[in-house]
């Protein structure tokens, strides 16, 4: 299959091109930008695109020098007001971009300052909660203490309860006894009273029975001394009593005493339990407070986070605009190609006056 060849209009794009770069129209510069094509045809179509603009055989085809420096002098216009207004984007750019640097410098400070806040409360919250647990140690400490208290107390009331048991038990058996001694000797005296009777009345009845009266006498003298002897040892006995209820009344006072110091030790823990009943409140209102500070510096933190995060889309828009500015430096590239396209269509027009102001 035969090679397809180039044509005139391939050619002509390639001169138009070659002028572009200031360069001179050649066979092989324009072979070199197509890529194919024979000499003897190139050379063929550089003569003709030649004798269409009035050139001679060895006339370069560069452009005239005067629309040359029409070209530069509005080029370089072009690219200076591009250059300018890119510095001046860039400088905008960078003051803004240091502005924001340094409001994202002030905002990381004051968040670090916020943190070491936040760590020196949590360390304050820490310590308050260990103190407050140590005071419903010492609470639960003195309320053992005070239910121990209470529990001696109710032991010594009953122990005192059966020390007056015990003595009124005593008290009645003595009575008891003081009631018997004074019912024989009541008994005793009766029946001496009535001997006498019967002695003086039945005298000579009695004689004979004398020695048997005499010996009841003893029976009875005997008796008597026992009961003369029991009667003193129920005095001792009585005495003895009175003794152990004294010393019984005055363990009583005694208990009493260890009552009322117990009580008034009792009232002073019930009232330090009140007070630390209200500083566990306080402490408990103040966590409240330091907790609902906490909440408002994690907001504060938080609104610092989204100011941050605003900052950095603005450096991304700032970013974002000096792209635009970048496409539209290339879009005025593209625009020197095009008004260089435009003055290579001038010369073209310009050629054929030339030949006619030649003629």
């Amino acid at each position: 299959m035969s090679r397809i060849g180039i044509t005139f209009e391939e050619v002509k794009k390639a001169i138009v091109e070659l002028q572009g770069r200031q360069k001179n129209p050649t066979v092989d510069a324009i072979r070199e930008i197509l890529g194919t094509g024979s000499k003897s045809t190139i050379a063929r179509y550089l003569r003709e695109w030649k004798a269409q603009h009035g050139l001679g055989t060895h006339d370069d085809g560069r452009l005239p020098s005067d629309l040359l420096g029409i070209v530069n002098g509005l080029w370089d216009a072009l690219r200076n007001k591009a250059d300018a207004q890119i510095d001046k984007y860039a400088q905008e750019s960078g003051i803004k971009l240091a502005q924001l640097q340094q409001e994202l410098a002030h905002s990381k400070k004051l968040e670090t300052n916020l943190q070491q806040k936040l760590h020196l409360l949590e360390e304050q919250l820490h310590q308050r909660t260990e103190e407050s647990r140590h005071l419903k140690a010492k609470l639960i400490i003195e309320e053992q203490e005070k239910i121990r208290i209470i529990e001696r107390a109710t032991a010594l009331e009953s122990r005192c309860q059966e020390h007056k048991d015990e003595n009124q038990r005593l008290h009645q058996l003595l009575k008891h006894v003081q009631e018997n001694l004074e019912h024989y000797q009541a008994a005793t005296q009766k029946l001496r009273e009535e001997q006498s009777l019967l002695v003086e009345k039945q005298r000579n009845e009695y004689e004979q029975r004398i020695s048997l009266l005499q010996t009841q006498a003893t029976a009875l003298s005997s008796e008597k001394s026992v009961c003369q002897a029991q009667q003193d040892h129920l005095k001792i006995l009585h005495e003895s009593l009175v003794t152990e209820h004294k010393i019984l009344t005055a363990q009583h006072a005694e208990a009493q005493g260890q009552h009322e110091t117990l009580k008034m030790a009792y009232g002073s823990i019930q009232h330090d339990h009140e007070i630390l009943k209200k500083q566990n409140e306080a402490q408990t209102t103040k966590l409240t407070t330091l907790q609902n500070t906490l909440v408002e510096m994690r907001l504060h933190i938080q609104s610092r986070d989204e100011k941050i995060a605003s900052l950095e889309n603005n450096v991304i828009k700032a970013n974002d605009k000096i792209e635009v500015l970048r496409h539209e430096n290339q879009f005025v590239l593209q625009e020197k190609s095009n008004l260089e396209g435009q003055l290579k269509q001038m010369q073209e027009m310009l050629s054929p006056d030339k030949v006619r102001v030649a003629s």
